[in-house]
């Protein structure tokens, strides 16, 4: 019988290191989760990211940055008349760091720190949020954006940062997301992940819709992620939003006519 081969002593040491690296744990974290993962590293991360307090076998992660720090990162980017970090601060931030503005990592970011507006940023979320993720220092900051794809990788993570994204997009006060907002914003979270998403924000676009519900929102991501692209599995008596019924007899035609032509 052959057995797999353990990870030498040299080798966990280097697996350790770059973890720590990564994640900016500390070597009790490390060690144990990716034991817990069999010394792989991309799977130990990925589950460390989704689910941090589940594997910190540290103190507590916050000896590993140093609130001073911090709390100069906010005075550095912070508006000189308040107390907050605002849009110009908020670029600059975003440009050293190296994050897209537009890219699906500066919703994950916003979504990290609990910001609740956009283009803004209080004292509170951006220093406990940057402790939450164990970064004092722009250059740690620069290595955790490159992860923060992981953060959003289990169902129940992504359900979470979905949610969040509704919020975030939509006017303060108001209950519901403007269309325009709504459309711009699925296009950032469901890229690769709904088939039919091109042609869903087409339909939203050449009809007169004034703003989407959070029932609606909600519901397009199971829509997104249950239903068949050529909606075979589609119940025409499910309980979906009106407006998904709509897209589905809209959308169905084309999709039938592009099954004949190929």
């Amino acid at each position: 019988m052959n057995f797999p081969k353990k990870s030498s002593g040299s080798s966990k040491d280097r697996m350790i290191a770059k973890f720590m690296q990564l994640t900016a744990t500390g070597e009790k974290t490390a060690n144990f989760c990716l034991s817990v993962h069999g010394w792989k590293l991309e799977e130990a991360c990925d589950y460390y990211f989704s689910n941090p307090e589940k594997y910190c076998r540290d103190h507590k992660q916050q000896i590993l940055v140093d609130r001073k720090k911090i709390q100069h990162l906010f005075e550095r980017y912070k508006d000189s008349n308040t107390d907050m970090v605002l849009v110009d601060g908020l670029l600059r931030f975003s440009q050293e760091i190296h994050l897209d503005v537009y890219s699906i990592d500066a919703l994950i970011f916003n979504w990290k720190l609990g910001a609740a507006e956009q283009g803004q940023w209080s004292r509170d979320e951006f220093c406990n949020g940057l402790v939450a993720l164990g970064c004092d220092s722009v250059e740690k900051l620069r290595q955790r954006i490159c992860q923060l794809d992981n953060d959003i990788k289990q169902p129940q993570k992504f359900k979470d940062f979905y949610q969040y994204a509704f919020n975030f997009a939509k006017d303060t006060g108001s209950k519901n997301l403007n269309i325009e907002h709504a459309i711009q914003t699925w296009k950032i979270v469901l890229a690769g992940r709904f088939n039919l998403l091109e042609d869903w924000c087409t339909f939203l676009a050449q009809h007169d819709r004034r703003a989407i519900p959070r029932d609606t929102w909600n519901l397009l991501l199971d829509f997104a992620l249950t239903i068949n692209s050529d909606l075979s599995n589609y119940d025409d008596e499910g309980a979906w939003p009106c407006l998904i019924d709509e897209f589905v007899s809209w959308v169905r035609p084309k999709l039938e006519a592009n099954n004949e032509m190929s």
